[in-house]
């Protein structure tokens, strides 16, 4: 039990690690950092402990990622290019399936020719997940989006059709035409009943328990995850399209109608969170598992004595090149006739022809399929293995590099003006409100809230290079920070207490500021020496033991204020002495938002100014910032200021803080232990 917890906290660490590689390296695509971490988790050994069965791995892992895939896909778009998807789906299936078959039986002819047909049937259909993956670096045209995901929805069914029929004739040795696309038409149209009927099986369902009023939130997740297993489970046990019907009812769930309750609400808010973590995972493990099987597959074959690498490593080129050139081919005699019959010109469709080519990348369902040859003594399945490995990973990685040539760059437009026009309103509109109220603390502290996202805002406008001058200044600030409390404690100006609640304040400055790699490491080296410098004082205080507890509290507000203003007097001066180097608006910000936050803590209100995080939630307050917020996006909106896309998603903004407020705990124990030791002394 022990052995497996550890290999699923390896597994879950190699997954944080391929982020932050991501992070650390955004042009690396994620997909590709987690088939390395999978191919390096293979080194260690993994692929001697994971050895998933095939039809599990399609089952619990594909079929779940597809029932959400066409929970989510457009489906009228999808229609529109029904053609084009049927062409993908089928013909080209069956011709890649044999194209492949015939090219690799006449390079190895002691391989029965029906097993190279399998190993075409495998590779024949575009991996749903890789593409998805790779199109989240590019942007493709709405019309080859769609077609990719129809064309991913439904080509593994009969990718899978056609290596069951190639199964069939190897072990049978005959193969019947007729036979094959009798078989073909049952799986496809009984694996559609099997999810419509599993669709409106759960339908009735709910509506029994809803008229019983026994229906609730935890209830319908579950029935909502059981669905898709439940489809491709029973659709397998009799012989049909167990993913057709997977993704019938993945459509069908998502295009009912809808009601507007708060049940519905409730339940819709927390399934596209749970299918939000679930689809990464599930995508995350398919890209691991490709590159522990290369490990597995391909890397043992590539150091037997028995078979020659550059032959194998020829080989595979070959079969790619030949994957492509079929798929170019039949795509592009499609758009031909099609352009031929329209009369248009057919020069101008040329992209969108490589577009498709080369979006025909492969995935671990190729590998899964593959998996499933029986073995017999006829032929060597662990050669048809290495060449569908190897095969998947080029695609992928050529879908990798070549699209991006050829599809338009992900350019995200910022346009945050009304955004900070209505923020900044809702800043002016509080500070009228703690004008009228004695106890200011609360509004302080939502207004600080506030102007950490106009802060947030103005960055996210701003070019990269001006992020980076911001944090720069930023971590600036903070190193002036530490330079005057150390001082300060060397000279004794301050108590342990003091510096203690200081360094929470700087803490907070740094968790504020995005670091490079290097400054990263830099930081890092700064906070290490920093807390070996704190350690190293505290001993002093408790040997000497040069203050009193109770003289400490006492003194700790006063002490906090006077090192605060003398490290502001020091870093606006600093900041004025940089007006040439950085940019002067970033200057006069940070500056104004220095002066404010000063304001603050001549008033006494050191604690909001100074550490927020160990504050109460001010609930009140908050819900009145709220509240103006979404007035104030009601009225821009109105007044055509706000887009409608905009204003969507400045309000589930709120709603999100929204919740998190209101189900927030409004004390903290670190708040309950400074209270405690203020009333003490």
């Amino acid at each position: 039990m022990s052995h497996v917890l550890l290999y699923i906290i390896i597994f879950l660490a190699a997954l944080v690690v391929s982020n932050v590689i991501n992070k650390v390296f955004p042009k690396l695509a994620l997909p590709l950092v987690q088939v390395v971490m999978g191919l390096f988790l293979g080194f260690m050994g993994a692929s001697n402990i994971l050895n998933v069965d095939p039809h599990f791995f399609i089952g619990f892992i594909i079929a779940p990622l597809l029932f959400r895939e066409s929970e989510e896909a457009d489906i009228k778009h999808i229609f529109k290019q029904s053609k084009t998807i049927l062409i993908l789906i089928f013909p080209l299936v069956f011709i890649t399936t044999l194209g492949l078959g015939g090219l690799f039986h006449s390079l190895y002819a002691t391989v029965p020719l029906a097993a190279c047909f399998a190993l075409g049937a495998s590779l024949s259909p575009t991996d749903a997940v890789a593409v998805g993956a790779i199109s989240k670096r590019v942007t493709f045209p709405k019309r080859i989006m769609s077609i990719l995901t129809g064309e991913g929805l439904l080509n593994d069914a009969s990718g899978l059709i056609a290596f069951g029929i190639a199964i069939t004739a190897l072990e049978t040795g005959e193969f019947s035409a007729t036979h094959g696309t009798i078989n073909l038409i049952v799986s496809a149209v009984g694996g559609a009943a099997v999810g419509f009927i599993i669709v409106l099986l759960r339908n009735l369902t709910l509506r029994i328990l809803e008229d019983v009023d026994a229906r609730d939130v935890t209830g319908y997740l579950i029935i909502e995850f059981i669905v898709p297993l439940s489809a491709f489970l029973i659709a397998e046990e009799f012989h049909l399209s167990g993913i057709i019907a997977v993704v019938v009812a993945g459509v069908m769930q998502a295009n009912g109608i809808k009601q507007v309750t708060l049940f519905d609400a409730q339940v819709t808010k927390v399934t596209h969170t749970i299918w939000e973590l679930i689809t990464y995972l599930l995508n995350s493990v398919v890209f691991l598992f490709l590159g522990i099987e290369l490990h597995e597959f391909v890397v043992p074959l590539l150091l037997d004595h028995d078979y020659s690498n550059s032959w194998l490593i020829f080989m595979a080129l070959i079969l790619t090149a030949a994957l492509f050139l079929i798929r170019f081919v039949i795509i592009a005699l499609y758009y031909r006739i099609s352009t031929w019959r329209r009369k248009q010109q057919f020069s101008s469709y040329w992209n969108d022809i490589l577009l498709l080519t080369f979006s025909g990348s492969k995935g671990t369902i190729s590998i899964a399929t593959i998996l499933l040859l029986p073995r017999l003594d006829t032929y060597a399945p662990s050669l048809l293995i290495f060449f569908c490995a190897s095969v998947t990973a080029l695609t992928f990685l050529t879908g990798l590099l070549v699209l991006p040539l050829l599809a338009a760059k992900k350019i995200t437009v910022i346009d945050n003006t009304a955004k900070l026009s209505i923020l900044n309103d809702v800043v002016h509109e509080l500070e009228n409100d703690a004008q009228k109220v004695q106890n200011k603390t609360g509004y302080n502290k939502v207004v600080s809230d506030y102007q950490e996202r106009i802060q947030r805002l103005i960055i996210q406008q701003e070019s990269s290079g001006t992020s980076t001058d911001f944090n720069d200044l930023q971590l600036f600030i903070a190193r002036a920070e530490v330079e005057g409390l150390e001082t300060a404690l060397r000279n004794e100006e301050i108590s342990i207490y003091t510096y203690r609640v200081y360094q929470r304040y700087i803490h907070s400055l740094e968790q504020s500021i995005s670091h490079s790699l290097v400054s990263s490491i830099e930081f890092a080296l700064a906070v290490t020496l920093r807390t070996i410098h704190f350690i190293f004082s505290r001993l002093i205080h408790v040997i000497f033991n040069f203050k009193k507890d109770h003289e400490t509290v006492k003194n700790s507000p006063q002490e906090i204020t006077t090192l605060y203003m003398k490290n502001t007097e020091m870093i606006l001066e600093s900041l004025e002495n940089l007006e040439g180097a950085y940019d002067s608006r970033l200057i006069d910000f940070l500056q104004a938002e220095r002066i404010r936050t000063a304001g603050l803590v001549a008033r006494g209100d050191y604690l909001t100014g100074l550490i927020r995080k160990a504050q109460p939630m001010y609930l009140t307050e908050t819900m009145r910032g709220y509240y103006l917020e979404r007035k104030l996006i009601f009225e821009y909106e109105d007044k055509n200021q706000l887009t409608a896309i905009q204003a969507k998603s400045m309000r589930q903004n709120v709603n999100v803080m929204e919740d998190y407020a209101m189900s927030s705990s409004h004390q903290t124990l670190l708040m309950d232990f400074l209270q405690r030791r203020k009333k003490t002394s």
